[in-house]
């Protein structure tokens, strides 16, 4: 006969699974983003340098594009924006509601040098692109470091 030690904390990890799926389903049903693990919905991004640019790619399905707002400085991108609610789906024939509605706010922060005012950016098949020009002295610089 084998003895298999009893471990109080693994029986809480299901209760919180079932708690978060319970609150999951209501708040979806009416609408309501997922607030997991303390954070609001935020859309994934990619943000990457090449020799030129600094570029932001933002998944935002669903969205209009008059639902979104940019701001740039010099050292940060803040996207904002709302996913609304479909309202004409009735809760009565749900079986399923995943997808996040509401508010949500992203900030960049950018750590090189950047030309604000040429940044441009355009909203296609549901993904933000912003291309933002680095100053010229921010352009093909390498710094060799020693070692000590």
């Amino acid at each position: 006969m084998n003895l298999t030690r009893w471990d109080p904390f693994d029986d809480l990890v299901g209760i919180r699974e079932t708690m978060n799926r319970i609150f999951d389903e209501t708040f979806a049903k009416r609408g309501i983003a997922r607030l997991g693990s303390g954070r609001t919905w935020c859309p994934s991004v990619d943000m990457y340098e090449t020799e030129d640019n600094v570029v932001v790619r933002a998944d935002l399905p669903g969205v209009n594009q008059k639902d979104v707002e940019l701001t740039l400085t010099d050292n940060a991108l803040t996207i904002r924006g709302e996913s609304k609610y479909e309202k004409e789906i009735e809760d009565k024939n749900v079986y399923r509601r995943e997808r996040a509605y509401g508010h949500f706010a992203r900030t960049l922060p950018i750590t090189t040098k950047i030309k604000p005012d040429q940044a441009r950016a355009e909203f296609k098949n549901g993904v933000l692109e912003v291309i933002i020009p680095k100053a010229p002295e921010a352009k093909g610089k390498t710094y060799r470091l020693d070692i000590h």
